[in-house]
């Protein structure tokens, strides 16, 4: 079976690699949760479930890298394997042990080689600030989902992807999702290049640093600032470079 074949099967399968829910390492009471009491319930006791980014999208990271393409993804599913199949030098990060023996067991009737896919059991905030991979091809960021973790996953991974290289983010109908969103839509940095089930979307890196700008180099931190108090505070910036320039004479 190729590779092809082997992606084409898992789509169809929607193979179960979680349970319950994923975002924190306990059990929770359904009236925690602001989701209906019925689709609260249902997270607080599911089984093994399938949580999944869409078909379009997974096809896509499968066309995208090849066995040279060093990768890196928050999060595990049809997306590891997608990664996984092509040959990438792959990081897969879940703070989850359950879920990385799922998969194990899963690729196995697949005959899938794992050799070159590495799985990190930790959550993505305490590992990504210490993390050596850089000039990574792309990055898919698709793990906790409560503010600011893809604040944080885009910002630790954002300067480890090289300039070209591909950043994905997926559910953008969560709100801590979109917040990144729409920078990136803002940022003359990143280009977007394509969206898929209007969920998930890929923008190409256009510099080599994003990192290394002043809040008034990014258009999102204008956006909804009053004109009349933007002109104040350039003012007030002017002023205090002229005073400085005064004292230095």
């Amino acid at each position: 079976m190729t590779s092809e074949q082997k992606l084409t099967r898992i789509l169809a399968e929607r193979p179960k690699f979680h349970e319950g829910e994923l975002e924190i390492m306990r059990t929770f009471e359904p009236s925690e949760s602001f989701l209906p009491a019925a689709s609260a319930s249902k997270i607080a006791s599911s089984g093994p479930v399938f949580y999944g980014i869409g078909e379009a999208a997974t096809r896509f990271i499968f066309e995208s890298v090849s066995s040279q393409s060093k990768t890196l993804e928050v999060g595990l599913g049809m997306t590891t394997l997608a990664f996984t199949l092509k040959g990438a030098q792959h990081v897969c990060i879940t703070p989850f042990q359950s879920e990385i023996d799922s998969i194990r067991t899963y690729g196995r009737t697949l005959d899938i080689d794992f050799a070159n896919t590495q799985f990190v059991c930790e959550s993505s905030d305490t590992y990504l600030p210490r993390c050596d991979h850089a000039d990574l091809d792309l990055v898919l960021i698709d793990g906790k989902h409560a503010f600011p973790f893809p604040m944080l996953d885009w910002y630790f991974t954002a300067d480890r992807l090289k300039r070209s290289g591909i950043m994905i983010i997926d559910d953008v109908h969560i709100k801590p999702v979109r917040i990144v969103k729409e920078f990136l839509d803002s940022d003359p940095r990143w280009q977007l290049i394509s969206g898929f089930d209007h969920k998930s979307f890929a923008y190409r890196k256009l510099t080599d640093t994003v990192h290394d700008v002043a809040w008034h180099m990014q258009p999102y931190a204008f956006q909804g600032m009053n004109a009349q108090r933007l002109k104040k505070i350039s003012s007030r910036a002017i002023d205090l470079v002229r005073n400085g320039l005064s004292r230095n004479k």
